[in-house]
């Protein structure tokens, strides 16, 4: 029942860069293992703490490049990116940079994008300038955007030509520390996405405050994904419980929670402190409480 745990930050609401720079910093020190954050232009109003008029987020891999220089331990990366919303030789050398300033701490949250296609108001690719594409096309973009920096990650000079990508001849240089790359999280539960984790990627993350029952569903799932392909590692199963409704308050709940968790095949424990207007230093100071339950499930 070995178990590591992570904290998903804000960038947004009641998060400016000095608030959320203290409690990520704070996590490090706890003994967090991971700590997220996600990757948007804007959040909608419902959001924790958002400001309709106002949407403020930081952006995702400027911060975690600042964050790396601050913390020594944790793994740092996103929860999750939206590959299609990228170029992937430029999202390739961002997670290199990171990378390397964090002496290899990355990790790659991938993700096709999520959002209603026929409600532009919340939809950044729409209000971006990108466009929309159907699931199909979304789910071809992230997996060709991850063949694209698998091989500038690993080849001198890489060409590559795809559905939705054509590299020529593009040299690449420095590589990341990680070898042979950074660990590929995935974010979602369709079936298609479990497929192309079974096939790239370490770990998957299902959304906040899943049921145990859902859980267990998706591991089932992403089991038999795997074994479809073959593989013999099983990707780790990284669920999240949003602070207060998803952990509680109650200290006496907390190991409970994450028994629970484990015992659907969980690997990692994420909290989340993001979907809630939840002031920093409360934060705070639930982070120093809960690191209290660690030694029971890491030793």
């Amino acid at each position: 029942m070995k178990l590591a745990f992570g904290v998903h930050l804000s960038t947004h609401g009641l998060y400016d860069y000095g608030a959320f720079l203290k409690t990520a910093v704070l996590a490090d020190s706890l003994g967090y293992d991971y700590i997220t954050i996600g990757d948007h232009i804007f959040v909608v109003p419902e959001r924790a703490g958002g400001n309709p008029d106002r949407p403020y987020k930081l952006d995702s891999y400027t911060t975690l490049t600042a964050l790396a220089t601050q913390t020594t331990r944790a793994k740092l990366g996103t929860r999750v990116s939206p590959l299609p919303f990228y170029n992937p030789t430029r999202l390739a050398k961002m997670l290199t940079t990171v990378d390397i300033i964090s002496g290899g701490r990355v990790i790659l949250g991938a993700g096709a994008g999520a959002g209603d296609g026929r409600s532009p108001e919340n939809n950044e690719f729409f209000r971006s300038g990108i466009g929309w594409f159907t699931p199909e096309e979304r789910i071809g973009r992230m997996r060709e955007s991850i063949d694209v920096m698998l091989r500038l990650w690993s080849e001198d000079r890489t060409s590559f030509k795809g559905k939705y990508y054509s590299i020529p001849d593009m040299p690449f240089w420095p590589k990341p520390v990680q070898k042979p790359h950074p660990p590929i999280w995935f974010g979602g539960s369709g079936d298609r996405l479990l497929s192309t984790c079974a096939k790239y990627g370490v770990g998957i993350f299902p959304f906040p405050n899943a049921s145990l029952d859902a859980l267990r569903d998706l591991n089932d799932r992403l089991k038999k994904a795997e074994e479809k392909q073959g593989r013999r590692s099983h990707a780790m199963l990284t669920p999240s419980l949003v602070y207060p409704d998803g952990i509680g308050t109650a200290s006496s709940q907390w190991p409970e929670k994450v028994e629970e968790l484990a015992n659907v095949g969980a690997s990692v424990v994420m909290i989340d402190l993001s979907h809630r207007a939840v002031p920093p230093a409360e934060a705070q100071e639930f982070l120093k409480n809960f690191a209290q339950v660690f030694p029971k499930f890491k030793e």
